[in-house]
């Protein structure tokens, strides 16, 4: 018996965009929270170990945050893939359900 054909596994970022495909705005909108709180979490624990005493300081310190959070990258396309589905399930839910045109009633 020959052997199946080895289907190879979407790489991930494959896998990403076509969670953007079936999702649309509600998985990008989760990448950009994970993304922006990555940056923001990196920035102050940089941060609360420098004391930037300028702008160009503060903007290190961003930039440091920026280039920590830039390496958890694979690990937020994760938790993206994870949770834009527990996402889109509440906020279908939380939708009010529309009432019928009066036209529809009579």
């Amino acid at each position: 018996m020959p052997d199946a054909p080895v289907v190879p596994k979407p790489t991930l970022k494959e896998r990403l965009q076509s969670h953007l495909a079936e999702y649309g705005k509600i998985a990008l909108y989760t990448y950009l929270a994970l993304s922006l709180t990555a940056i923001i979490g990196f920035s102050i624990a940089i941060g609360m170990g420098v004391s930037p005493s300028d702008a160009t300081g503060v903007i290190g310190v961003i930039g440091a945050g920026w280039l920590a959070a830039k390496a958890t990258m694979p690990l937020r396309i994760l938790a993206t893939l994870g949770l834009t589905p527990l996402i889109a399930a509440l906020l279908k839910r939380r939708k009010p359900k529309a009432e019928p045109d009066d036209a529809e009633a009579s």
